[in-house]
């Protein structure tokens, strides 16, 4: 996990160097679009694992459901986040929006 997120951080700096600000869209022909986008500080991602491996027979791992969650909080970027709670976010967002 330490190497995909200095991975993640590294890509994240050189976006943020390389493109800065505005950018200009053009089509394929080179025309300008209607479409602004703005990068500054571009938000990053790791999706590891799910929250079902801290579960045994008889319970929850605590120590390593600890250590993994304390881990986690002490990263402002990227955010890391499960494929279980990937799954939940995107299912609670079309839910929402009854799509």
């Amino acid at each position: 996990m330490t190497g995909t997120i200095a991975q993640v951080q590294g890509t994240v700096s050189h976006a943020s160097e390389s493109i800065f600000g505005k950018l200009l869209i053009n089509d394929k022909n080179g025309f300008p679009t209607a479409e602004d986008i703005f990068n500054f500080y571009p938000k990053a991602f790791v999706i590891i694992g799910n929250l079902g491996q801290f579960k045994g027979e008889n319970g929850v791992n605590q120590e390593h459901l600890r250590s993994f969650e304390l881990c986690r909080k002490n990263f402002n970027q990227p955010e890391i986040i499960t494929f279980d709670e990937l799954y939940e976010r995107a299912k609670y967002i079309t839910e929402v929006n009854d799509i």
